[in-house]
């Protein structure tokens, strides 16, 4: 199983939060970079687990990502969510 920790506080940058998504998590060329487009990536992931460390300061667009990632574990098996 791939094991990836994102950092909370990168997921709380409404700016770049985006990029840093495709990149840790190797999403393809053909990325959307937004809310819809992540859960269809996150759901497409298989044979993973993601721990999200918390912010600092967890503000909407971090509430919205936990949100679309919570969503994809319930919808996707293969995907194992952590939060802490």
């Amino acid at each position: 199983m791939k094991q990836i920790v994102l950092d909370g506080n990168k997921l709380a940058d409404a700016a770049n939060v985006h990029e840093y998504l495709k990149e840790m998590l190797s999403f393809p060329e053909y990325y959307g970079k937004n809310l819809d487009a992540l859960h269809d990536c996150l759901t497409e992931l298989d044979d993973i687990e993601i721990t999200i460390e918390a912010p600092l300061e967890d503000g909407a667009i971090y509430q919205k990502i936990i949100r679309i990632f919570k969503a994809a574990a319930k919808a996707n098996k293969g995907l194992n969510l952590i939060i802490v």
